[in-house]
């Protein structure tokens, strides 16, 4: 792929809370293991291929080891370009991380106003932690480099590195949610996190109705001079541009992988052990905007209405640990354990309970084949930036066969709509209800809309975003 003016003396800087690769110790020696997502797979071949840095936190509290260190990666190979490592405190891991990212603008920017935590404390670390980052920068970025700055525990990175250089050229995309004007003012801090992004020459989110947001946010939070129909804004007499990609995923990963010999052979081993049972799948992290208790709920309407479906359907709940000691997400475990072993309990005879639920990171092997053989992926998010699983289920389904049910408040509706079964998430009758139509379909039109739902996710894939959104800047010479 052609990315225009990149190369070892204009870099691709990438400054993002963690580095794309998972750093461990086995017998005093450092291990590195590249990370899997929709981030590292567009970006990683794009930094080998032209020799830029990856600037993050190393995932390891304050270690003289890891102090301002910086390796090559991947290790073995000549193709590669550099780590540098951030390193955090105990306290601003709690904090910055724990604290204002994911108890103060996680939730907000997810509309759970009631779930955020307003707390000075985890401001001031987040604003400590996000200097320190952006002084990371400051010691290796030239006028020539791009610096792209990813996501919502950075959003005041932009700023910090324009007032420093006015000079520097700075992208900015924000991968969840931003929320409309009357959810983000309530944020003490909401003007300062705004000037914060606003040190780029380009913004990027996912759906158009979050890019709007912000420029609402832009003109009613601080008085700015605002374009709604070209999506810029002007600030301290420049002109930001703002735009709207959708990240993506790479299709024929998914697809190569469907294929697999090992995939087909472990996809072949789940379909006896079902005996035809159908499967309607979910799979997600540990967190409360994903609709998981919502969902359970609908599994107990759907058996309390539908009782011929008792034996014949199961619903497989994948939930992948998510920040395993903050509070929230400790009680949110605890809740929906009780609530799916009362509905086993409920409805459960023989052989058989409506609910299989596996809490663990599953490789890829086996996540691809639970995507091969369940017959609906249901999702049923409150709130989400994009949702990748629904893209990788799409690129699974070898043959057509599978339906797709999606929240109407996941990012990934706008690019889907047409071709899935939508479902209001909070209407609980609405999702069992849908969970029986999709069972029933005609044959025939459940793979014509999965073939037009594989086109779609195909052509516009992570490679494409990535290209889309450099390019955009190098095009428009922002």
């Amino acid at each position: 792929m052609d990315y225009p003016g990149l190369d070892e003396k204009n870099r691709l800087i990438i400054v993002s809370n963690r580095v794309p690769y998972n750093i461990t110790r086995i017998r005093n020696e450092l291990v590195y293991k590249k990370s899997v997502g929709g981030l590292v797979t567009a970006l990683d071949p794009i930094l080998r291929k032209t020799g830029g840095l990856w600037i993050g936190w190393s995932g390891f509290a304050r270690n003289s080891r890891f102090v301002e260190k910086k390796v090559n990666v991947p290790r073995e190979n000549n193709d590669s370009y550099e780590l540098k490592l951030v390193n955090l405190s105990h306290d601003e891991i709690i904090d910055y991380y724990g604290g204002f990212s994911n108890r103060t603008i996680w939730p907000l920017f997810h509309g759970f106003i009631f779930q955020s935590y307003f707390d000075a404390t985890y401001w001031r670390s987040y604003q400590k932690t996000n200097r320190k980052f952006a002084n990371e920068v400051l010691q290796e970025a030239t006028e020539d480099d791009i610096i792209w700055v990813h996501d919502y525990h950075l959003a005041l990175v932009p700023g910090i590195l324009r007032n420093k250089n006015d000079k520097l050229k700075i992208l900015y995309f924000l991968h969840i949610p931003f929320p409309n004007y009357e959810t983000f003012r309530v944020l003490p801090w909401a003007s300062k996190v705004i000037e914060g992004i606003l040190g780029s020459n380009l913004i990027g989110f996912q759906t158009r109705r979050d890019a709007i947001n912000f420029l609402a946010c832009c003109k009613e939070i601080l008085g700015l001079e605002v374009d709604f129909y070209k999506f810029i804004v002007k600030f301290h007499n420049r002109f930001i541009h703002v735009i709207n990609i959708p990240i993506s995923i790479d299709y024929n990963h998914f697809f190569n992988y469907a294929n697999k010999q090992e995939t087909i052979k472990l996809e072949n081993r789940i379909k006896k052990s079902l005996k035809n049972i159908k499967v309607v799948l979910s799979v997600e992290r540990l967190d409360y905007t994903k609709g998981i208790k919502e969902r359970i709920r609908a599994i107990d309407y759907f058996f309390e209405t539908y009782p011929k479906y008792k034996g014949k359907i199961i619903f497989l709940q994948i939930v992948v640990p998510s920040r395993s000691k903050v509070e929230e997400y400790i009680t949110f475990k605890e809740e929906i354990d009780e609530m799916i072993g009362k509905i086993n309990g409920k409805y459960s005879h023989e052989m058989w309970s409506p609910i299989t639920y596996i809490y663990k990171s599953l490789s890829q092997e086996k996540l691809i084949s639970y995507y091969k053989v369940s017959d609906i992926c249901l999702i049923t998010s409150l709130r989400d930036g994009m949702n990748l699983i629904a893209k990788e289920y799409v690129a699974c389904k070898i043959g057509g066969s599978g339906v797709l049910i999606l929240s109407k408040f996941a990012g990934a509706v706008e690019e889907m709509k047409e071709r899935a079964v939508l479902i209001n998430p909070y209407y609980i009758e609405e999702i069992a209800n849908k969970v029986k139509l999709a069972l029933e379909f005609d044959e025939n039109e459940k793979v014509q809309n999965m073939i037009a739902l594989q086109e779609q996710v195909k052509q516009n894939d992570v490679f494409k975003w990535c290209k889309s959104f450099l390019n955009y800047f190098y095009l428009n010479q922002i």
